[in-house]
């Protein structure tokens, strides 16, 4: 026996290698009819690998004063740092392959109501990674420091002032309001002070957040086990005909499709780049000059439909934040006995219908806000808020159905 064999089986009698890997990727067993939406789940902690590995190189060199963000940015890491370029574009093709990933996952748990029991905790916990994400973003795009960069944060920080238009109890959330955006902003106005408190958040804070509730929903998900896209729960030991091993069945078919992944991903980086690092980006921040028509990156374009297509300010803000809410406890607005849209035609047509709605107010969100787009935008949102409002009443028909066939027998 070697001396790198010695030293392999010294590690393993304390720590157990064999034993885990052996445990959990071997004798864990899973649906063998897991569909290719599955795979978002792993291409999403791909992505968070990358993104951790390319911000710390970033890091090194971002300087996070006013006067010095943007040549950091745009000079030093692009020009003067060997493969600096590289890194910024990885991190700003990560950080929209990321949201789309974390989308299409979610939307596919929806789909496949992977948000039921014994799951729920599954789904909150992937909310807050969510949720949380969303701050990362937000806090990453000011620190480039460019034009964009700069007004999308402004027009950021202000939503929460149409508090302030509160028709009730108008001074209280009117003072509410004022904290918010000071806290924001660490002040009356953008400063050294708010771009190194969002540097701090960026780098810092949120990556430690993710980092927990990452660990805790791959914790969850392995302890309720993964859905199956049929909708129905099979007994691992009873039916062990519809299991296979972790690996190397799914190791294996996902690390071709991390493959695939990976391949589209650098094909933006190196071709494609001016998706997520547009031109107008690349002028200074100049605070005395306003761009014509400011809009959030696409991840929040859904919302900020919402937002603006409800006249008053005040409840466009309560509306989108009662999205985010509704969200959240969509495994309590719908307790249907069935699951999987499979087998739930009510349901499905409610997931298209909600599906068409988001894509049309994401698309509404780039548009000029026009007397037209804010009317389509208020029928789109509309058309969202019912189908997290029907669920109640689908799981209400659904369990009528299902109690006359004889529940689970």
């Amino acid at each position: 026996m070697g001396l790198i064999e010695k030293v392999i089986d010294w590690i393993d009698e304390r720590a157990h290698v064999r034993e885990i890997y052996r445990t959990q990727m071997v004798e864990y067993k899973v649906p063998k009819n897991l569909t290719f939406p599955y795979v978002f789940g792993i291409l999403a902690l791909v992505t968070f690998a990358i993104q951790i590995i390319s911000g710390m190189v970033l890091l090194l060199y971002y300087k996070p004063s006013i006067a010095d963000a943007f040549d950091s940015a745009t000079y030093t890491i692009m020009g003067e740092i060997p493969f600096g370029w590289l890194f910024r574009h990885i991190h700003a093709t990560g950080a929209n392959f990321f949201m789309a990933i974390v989308y299409l996952h979610m939307f596919t748990g929806i789909y496949y109501n992977a948000y039921k029991k014994p799951r729920e905790l599954v789904w909150i916990v992937g909310w807050l990674i969510y949720f949380v994400l969303i701050l990362t973003a937000l806090s990453g795009y000011l620190l480039p420091w460019g034009q964009l960069s700069y007004w999308g944060f402004i027009v950021t920080t202000e939503i929460p002032g149409s508090l302030g238009d509160a028709p009730i109890l108008k001074g209280l959330f009117k003072a509410i309001a004022e904290t918010i955006v000071l806290w924001m902003k660490g002040g009356y106005v953008v400063t050294d002070v708010t771009l190194g408190r969002v540097f701090g958040s960026h780098v810092l804070i949120y990556p430690l957040i993710l980092l927990a509730l990452v660990g805790t929903h791959l914790y969850l998900v392995r302890a309720a086990g993964i859905s199956n896209p049929e909708g129905i729960e099979y007994d691992k030991k009873k039916n062990p005909d519809k299991f296979v091993p972790f690996h190397p069945y799914m190791t294996l078919k996902e690390g071709a499709y991390v493959m695939w992944y990976l391949a589209i991903f650098f094909f933006f980086v190196f071709f494609h780049i001016s998706h997520f690092l547009p031109a107008d980006n690349f002028e200074p921040a100049n605070p005395l000059r306003t761009p014509p028509h400011i809009a959030p990156e696409w991840y929040l374009l859904g919302y900020y439909e919402v937002f603006r297509s409800i006249p008053s300010k005040f409840w466009g803000f309560v509306a989108f934040n009662l999205l985010l809410i509704f969200l959240l406890i969509l495994p309590f607005l719908d307790w249907s006995p069935l699951k999987s849209a499979r087998r739930r035609p009510l349901f499905f047509i409610a997931f298209l219908i909600f599906m068409f709605s988001s894509m049309a107010l994401t698309i509404l969100g780039t548009m000029p806000p026009t007397p037209t787009n804010a009317k389509l935008g208020l029928f789109f949102a509309v058309l969202v808020f019912g189908f997290f409002l029907s669920l109640p009443v689908i799981s209400f028909i659904e369990y009528g159905w299902y109690k006359a066939k004889g529940g689970e027998q």
